[in-house]
């Protein structure tokens, strides 16, 4: 794997992940208060917003299997690359600009944007993380391409919660973001970082091949449904929906809590400070430890970490920001190990099947950060309410513990839930190099040689 297709590939997710980041940090914030959304229509917009995140999970699966069986000339996921770049930034933009109208209408609007949102997200990332598997062979290089990539993603995110708000702010022309700024911003950022993106195609190559001929469709489900460490990481996956919480209601709950959104640059600033450096320093420990540990000491680190900010509270911010740093850092060994992991189930099925189906799989880490994300709005919605937060509402003390308590506790009791299913998790990680090569060994001898002229 060259450096040009490393560096091409981590710009590509560093630009994905401005406009993925921009979406999921301030979209609620827009709806909320740049539409000025009542009580009534933040609670069906909530319902909506799970319904849809649920639906697209398990539409997640069927786009994969669609991407596995795509032949081109450019490869399997290359293609998907160029074509999806445009319709993301546009449905983003319309996300960020809901004519004015009445709450029914706007979340009639709000309800089909966001569905194809989804869908065209969904197409444009299940093929981007696929290529890790495909891109370089040797498992160091894999860790490497995956670690880097990683932290561009976290670069990403830090450059949007660092500079998201006060850019929404700026083209809004006054102290607080308008409708108008929110809708500008996104075009900004949207044509910006879906343009980068575009490099995971001219950057990179597919060097593991699939076979000419597609895996039929019911081999390939059959496949995914009898892939049991696949399934397991799955499980594993959406279990740890908490540590999304302040990904999803960060924004909100540093207006409520802190008395203002712009204090969640600080936090948000810690926390992805800690995701880089575990992320950066991933590969090192997965040459001492195997990808599952490293695995299990995140989640148990998060879910410690999330303890600790219930046990310090809310009263000193920098405090809190030192609790998100070192929980951080267990955020980013969380990121790289389970990319790896998936990796690891693709492997570990051709293994044993002697076929490959990656976009399959990746759609599996796809499936789980959406479903994840699913889960984890509706437990902020239902937090959020449960508080009795809405617009124009003066926040009490007791609103403020109330919602420090759901942010605190929920992450720590979904991430202890999913060591579980690790427990039965059996991949031979050492062995797979060996395996992988003595399987495409044998399915080489069995592929008939081309007539000589």
């Amino acid at each position: 794997m060259t450096f040009r297709e490393r560096m091409g590939f981590a710009v590509a997710v560093f630009g994905q992940n401005l406009v993925y980041n921009w979406f999921a940090l301030f979209l609620l914030v827009y709806l909320y208060d740049g539409l000025g959304l009542s009580r009534g229509a933040i609670a069906a917009l909530t319902i909506i917003l799970t319904v849809v995140r649920v639906w697209d999970a398990v539409n997640d699966l069927l786009i994969g299997f669609l991407v596995d069986r795509t032949r081109t000339r450019w490869g399997t996921f290359r293609p998907y690359i160029i074509a999806t770049a445009l319709p993301v930034a546009l449905l983003t933009v319309a996300l960020f600009s809901i004519p004015a109208g009445t709450e029914r209408t706007q979340l009639i609007v709000i309800a089909v944007a966001y569905l194809l949102w989804d869908i065209a997200y969904t197409a444009c990332d299940v093929p981007l993380w696929s290529l890790t598997a495909v891109i370089t062979t040797d498992e160091e290089s894999r860790a490497r391409l995956v670690a880097g990539a990683r932290t561009a993603a976290m670069i990403g995110l830090a450059v949007i919660t660092l500079g998201g708000a006060p850019l929404a702010i700026a083209l809004s022309g006054g102290d607080e973001p308008t409708a108008k700024g929110w809708g500008q911003a996104a075009l900004v950022v949207s044509l910006g970082g879906m343009g980068l993106y575009t490099l995971a195609f001219f950057a990179t190559k597919e060097k593991v091949e699939h076979r000419p001929d597609p895996v039929p469709f019911r081999a390939a489900v059959m496949q995914y449904v009898t892939n049991r460490p696949l399934q397991l990481v799955l499980i594993s996956g959406v279990l740890a929906f908490g540590q999304l919480m302040i990904q999803v209601g960060g924004a909100v709950v540093a207006s409520v809590v802190f008395g203002g959104v712009e204090v969640f640059t600080t936090l948000g600033g810690a926390l992805i400070g800690g995701i880089i450096i575990g992320a950066i320093a991933s590969p090192a420990l997965l040459r001492r430890i195997t990808r599952k540990r490293l695995m299990v000491i995140a989640l148990g680190g998060v879910s410690a970490m999330s303890l600790v900010l219930l046990a310090v509270g809310y009263s000193s911010q920098w405090v809190v920001a030192g609790v998100f740093l070192v929980n951080g850092v267990f955020n980013g060994f969380f990121t790289v190990a389970q990319t790896l992991l998936i990796a690891d189930t693709a492997d570990a099925a051709e293994v044993r099947t002697g076929e490959r189906v990656d976009g399959a799989s990746f759609a599996g880490l796809t499936f789980i950060t959406k479903l994840g994300t699913a889960v984890a709005t509706l437990v902020f919605g239902l937090a959020v309410g449960f508080v009795g937060y809405e617009r124009d509402v003066v926040v009490s003390p007791e609103m403020r513990d109330s919602l420090w308590l759901w942010m605190a506790l929920v992450p720590a009791i979904s991430c202890a839930l999913a060591l579980v299913p690790l427990r039965w998790y059996r991949v031979p990680e050492a062995d797979l190099p060996r395996l992988l090569a003595e399987r495409r060994a044998q399915r080489a001898a069995t592929i008939p040689a081309a007539p000589t002229p």
